[in-house]
């Protein structure tokens, strides 16, 4: 099967939806080659839409593969042979069925992990177990923050809040780790055993040189032992194929981060990758991001982002802006920011050709990705008011005039496909909700939580977002 050569994200889609549908209609290279593995609790997903389901811990003590060959994984991809459409891939036949843009469905299979793997796939089929080419997996929840819209299950953080105080006092009680538990996703105790990370370190050794990209999540990985034995490991068995990241709040202890960067500053030294990426989570700027991301010291992040970039060579970083309501004030303050850590850490180099011509080449080692969050509904884009999605217009207009494109001059700016991605958020936030009733629920749950978030942090939302306080008064008033 001809590989896709286009390196062009939107392009190289475009390229690979009739190869997909030369095998069929509803086929994705991610239900096979993407494994998403959550080893604090034993589940997993393919791709990060789909939801997650549970892992057999019996299974893996026999065999641990898996952990991402599971019955339900098998089930869809007999589906998707058939050309039917899983139920769990729901949101890629949305997209598709509006027939406007391409689904994440073609995103992901064009990518380069994916693309090294079809002729594999295709022999393996549906019910044969494979070794993913795109691992994510997490090793621990623990977490020196507590951000809004995350969980206890995922932040060791939140999981005291919720032990002191309970869960928040929404319409439906959120965070409550008694749900959690209920449903299996609460993590096994560190003192317990944990068949999944034991799992885990059984299948490496094998599934370690099958990887073209893996990637560590958490919690905040840089609090986690498994984290430094993963890169400890690299830096004993150097694989220049293969691309690694984590993703990191970048605000830990000096300790851990220092041990980060030095072990990674000597892996990129020394080429034991062919590249090292930082997933940097942060959803705006100054202030209105530590509130978001509670207790968050932004001027740490953005000192220890710098520290990264000057201390490692080539190494990556891409903020991972999840936009949520509360984003978008800052929002065009931080992808200034943005620009400007590219002019002060991307590369530009010179050479000549044999004609004596000057070619202009270079890296560029600052990306952003903007997705939108669904949940909880209270913080998404669409409760933000009509009356301020000017930041979010004003934010792409910023985005657009400066592309990265005249890379003879700079190698700065924002590329097409990220352009794309934060104009996608956008569209979602425009939609709004389905009805009335689940809009005015949103905005009495915004209230609900926000008041008390205020009180257990000790913050103040009104002096942090006073852009928006006459909203939340309005909507307290109601409720």
């Amino acid at each position: 099967m001809d590989k896709i050569t286009e390196i062009d994200p939107q392009t190289a889609a475009e390229q690979v939806v009739p190869m997909l549908d030369e095998i069929s209609p509803s086929m994705c290279m991610a239900k096979w080659l993407w494994s998403s593995i959550h080893l604090t609790n034993g589940l997993t997903n393919s791709c990060f839409l789909p939801p997650l389901h549970k892992i057999d811990a019996e299974a893996v003590k026999k065999n641990p593969r898996a952990l991402h060959n599971t019955p339900e994984k098998k089930q869809q991809r007999a589906m998707m042979l058939e050309g039917k459409q899983p139920d769990g891939c729901s949101s890629c036949w949305r997209v598709e069925a509006q027939g406007k843009q391409l689904s994440d469905r073609a995103y992901r299979s064009s990518e380069p992990w994916a693309q090294q793997g079809w002729e594999e796939v295709i022999d393996t089929g549906a019910d044969g177990d494979i070794d993913p080419t795109y691992l994510e997996v997490n090793f621990n929840h623990a977490c020196n923050l507590a951000c809004s819209y995350c969980s206890p299950h995922l932040s060791s953080k939140w999981a005291e809040d919720i032990t002191a105080n309970g869960p928040y006092p929404t319409k439906v009680p959120h965070n409550s780790i008694d749900y959690f538990k209920s449903i299996g996703h609460y993590p096994i105790p560190n003192r317990e055993e944990n068949p999944y990370v034991e799992a885990f370190w059984k299948w490496w050794p094998d599934l370690y040189p099958k990887l073209k990209h893996f990637r560590m999540t958490g919690g905040e990985p840089l609090m986690d032992k498994n984290t430094f034995r993963v890169l400890d490991y690299v830096v004993d068995n150097g694989r220049k194929d293969l691309n690694m990241s984590i993703t990191s709040n970048a605000s830990v202890p000096e300790k851990n981060w220092n041990r980060f960067v030095d072990t990674v500053s000597f892996i990129t030294e020394y080429d034991k990758l062919e590249s090292f990426r930082l997933f940097v989570s942060v959803d705006g700027w100054g202030e209105q991001a530590e509130y978001m991301r509670d207790p968050l010291d932004f001027n740490l992040l953005w000192r220890n982002v710098n520290n990264y970039l000057s201390r490692t060579k080539d190494g990556l970083v891409t903020f991972i802006v999840t936009l949520n309501m509360l984003s978008m004030p800052s929002i065009k303050k931080l992808m200034e920011g943005i620009l400007e850590l590219q002019r002060i850490h991307n590369v530009t180099k010179t050479r000549r050709d044999e004609n004596g011509k000057l070619i202009f080449y270079g890296i560029h080692r600052v990306y952003v990705d903007t997705p939108a969050l669904h949940f909880p509904a209270w913080q998404s884009l669409k409760v933000l008011p009509k009356e301020f999605w000017h930041y979010g217009d004003e934010c792409l207009e910023f985005m657009k005039a400066n592309p990265d494109k005249n890379r003879e001059s700079r190698w700065v700016g924002f590329k097409p496909h990220q352009i794309a991605r934060f104009s996608r958020s956008l569209d979602f936030m425009k939609q709004g909700f389905s009805s009335l009733e689940e809009e005015t629920e949103a905005q009495e749950n915004f209230v609900r939580f926000f008041e008390e978030y205020d009180k257990r942090r000790g913050l103040d939302f009104h002096a942090t977002f006073p852009e928006l306080g006459p909203y939340y008064n309005k909507w307290k008033d109601r409720s």
